[in-house]
């Protein structure tokens, strides 16, 4: 039987929640979570007990829909609003590179999740071969593309294929 890997709640809470948190050092110690639980989701997602799983990829789906309703939306302005303020008293102060720092690895590990969760869901791969397949075979037939039109119809592709499921 496969070793699991349980983490704890609390620390998945911690990362997700940036906005709750001012202190460069608390900045920094966020993206060396952030970066640790990214290197177990890479390398042992499988391993990871189902609850936790399922958790890490609630709030990776939650980061990627925009907010719903009046109340999320101020809500979202507000945690915005005083991220902002944080980041200019740290721009003020020097202390950016841990906020930049903490971005970059809080994008790893969202990334890391959301690649995971695409990698283990067969019918979702399933349906993103065959729209890549199905754009791929006019390949001849269309104009030259620059490489942020390329992303823009990969991104719509793998936008068609999950509304497919």
């Amino acid at each position: 039987m496969p070793a699991t890997i349980t983490i704890s709640v609390a620390e998945i809470r911690q990362v997700f929640q940036q906005r709750r948190f001012a202190s460069a050092s608390r900045f920094g110690e966020l993206a060396h979570k952030a970066n640790y639980l990214a290197a177990i989701v890479e390398s042992r997602w499988e391993q990871l007990v189902a609850p936790t799983q399922e958790l890490l990829a609630v709030f990776a789906r939650d980061l990627i829909e925009p907010p719903q309703g009046i109340k999320q939306r101020f809500l979202d302005f507000l945690g915005r609003f005083h991220l902002a303020v944080v980041l200019f008293g740290m721009a003020i102060q020097g202390q950016i590179d841990s906020f930049v720092a903490y971005h970059n690895a809080f994008d790893r590990l969202a990334s890391a999740i959301l690649n995971a969760v695409e990698r283990e869901n067969k019918a979702y791969q399933q349906a993103l071969s065959e729209a890549l397949e199905e754009a791929f075979s006019e390949w001849e037939t269309t104009e030259a593309m620059t490489a942020e039109e390329a992303c823009e119809r990969i991104r719509l592709i793998s936008e068609q294929a999950l509304t497919e499921l």
